[in-house]
């Protein structure tokens, strides 16, 4: 019997070439797989006649309370459970396909601890964080003594003019422009250049270069800010 492995694959965001050829060939050759509605929808070709589940949002993680009640998150989670380590034990090849980068940020980070015992293999992809910096096609730091944050809207919303870094990258899981706006204006100086990239790694990306003066000309706009990352802090001699 074949020594069986895990392998949590980042297929990249965007488009279906963003994956490796690492991550590819390792999806090529899984038993079961792993994945949500829309990764199956991505690579329903590569998945054809093999066995496929869904990882569910946010399980082994508290993640998943944000949807559902503790019950049923541990209902699904036991469901899940029982898949992957009957397939461990039969020898197979499990791969958990997605889209975000588990060791960054991921609704699918729980499994990295939940599954540790079959010491699962992270294999990493262009993420949207990858493909963002792409986009902007300029460096984010130029020399030893620059600071480069990235996080998500909490942390800058909450800080403070004293321990700003010289360049902020936001994820945006939902976002309050107005306040962004306000925040922005309250933090850094009117001049101070910043970009928006708006569905980083899909052939439909875009890049709005402005200012934090100019936050206003966005206020009417809409925008999907679940696949939109704000750089603040660029250097706009690049």
């Amino acid at each position: 019997m074949k020594t069986s492995r895990f392998f949590i694959v980042n297929a990249g965001a965007g488009a279906h070439h963003n994956i490796t050829l690492r991550g590819y060939r390792i999806l090529q050759q899984a038993d079961l797989v792993i994945a949500s509605d829309s990764q199956r929808k991505r690579f329903a070709d590569e998945l054809a006649g093999k066995q496929v589940i869904d990882g569910g949002h946010g399980l082994f993680d508290d993640l998943a309370l944000r949807r559902l009640d503790p019950d049923e998150a541990a209902r699904q989670q036991d469901a899940i459970r029982q898949r992957i380590e009957a397939a461990h034990a039969a020898g197979q090849t499990i791969v958990l396909l997605e889209s975000g980068d588990a060791a960054l940020f991921s609704p699918y980070r729980g499994y990295l601890t939940a599954f540790r015992h079959l010491q699962p293999e992270l294999i990493p992809g262009v993420s949207s964080f990858n493909a963002g910096n792409a986009a902007l096609a300029q460096s984010l730091l130029h020399d030893q003594n620059q600071r480069l944050q990235l996080s998500g809207l909490a942390a800058f919303m909450e800080a403070g003019r004293d321990c700003l870094p010289d360049s902020w990258v936001l994820f945006c899981m939902g976002l309050d422009l107005p306040r962004l706006i306000a925040k922005a204006r309250e933090l850094y100086p009117a001049d101070t250049a910043m970009a928006l990239v708006l569905n980083a790694g899909y052939p439909d990306c875009e890049v709005i270069r402005c200012s934090v003066g100019d936050l206003d000309r966005l206020a009417d706009r809409e925008i999907a800010f679940p696949y939109c990352l704000i750089y603040i802090g660029l250097d706009d001699r690049s």
